[in-house]
């Protein structure tokens, strides 16, 4: 299915002007606009825009929370930004729209909003470590060898390498240095350790 984008914009000249720009890059099979607020979930709900491009002037209180929903959801929601707002008002966007960025500026932020959904769209991987994994992973990223951590833990060679190879399915992650990064990351193990062998 390809990519759809929703520009919802009162000023036809700023709403005309980037469509023709957004058009120049061939990103979207569908490109939408609006001109007016009254329609916006309506056509959120319809279209199912994989990222809405919206003047924060046409969000009222109402469509504030509902709009927090769609983004924490299916589509990304950017700002047209030719006027002064507050923090606040920005912080609900997942990305801004200036009036005076250039095309290229305009396609990285429409790239990077891109891919950052793709990305949430793939589907998690099984990375729940059963706590002899996690036992597995703390010990390989204070440098233990298979035989040491077998003799620390009490099971033989072939199970920790058993437990390895699960938990290279489970993280896909295939390196040591990757295993040290995601132990430390999920605080499986403390920097204060590695630094103390």
């Amino acid at each position: 299915m390809g990519k759809t984008i929703l520009i919802a914009e009162q000023s036809e000249i700023i709403r005309k002007g980037l469509i023709k720009v957004i058009n120049s890059f061939d990103m979207f099979d569908n490109v939408s606009e609006l001109a007016c607020n009254a329609n916006i979930e309506a056509s959120v709900i319809k279209l199912e825009p994989d990222i809405l491009v919206i003047n924060p002037l046409m969000i009222g209180t109402s469509l504030k929370g509902w709009l927090k929903e769609q983004i924490n959801g299916r589509m990304k929601v950017a700002a047209i930004v030719y006027t002064l707002f507050d923090d606040e008002i920005k912080e609900v966007f997942d990305e801004i729209i200036q009036i005076n960025d250039t095309r290229l500026r305009i396609k990285t932020k429409l790239t990077s909003l891109i891919n950052s959904k793709d990305e949430s769209k793939k589907p998690a991987p099984d990375d729940t470590l059963s706590s002899r994994e996690k036992d597995v992973v703390r010990l390989l990223a204070k440098g233990l060898s298979n035989k040491e951590i077998s003799e620390q833990l009490y099971i033989s060679p072939h199970t920790v390498i058993t437990h390895r190879k699960n938990i290279t399915r489970k993280l896909n992650i295939k390196s040591v240095a990757g295993l040290i990064v995601y132990a430390i990351i999920n605080e499986i193990v403390l920097v204060d350790d590695l630094h103390n062998q």
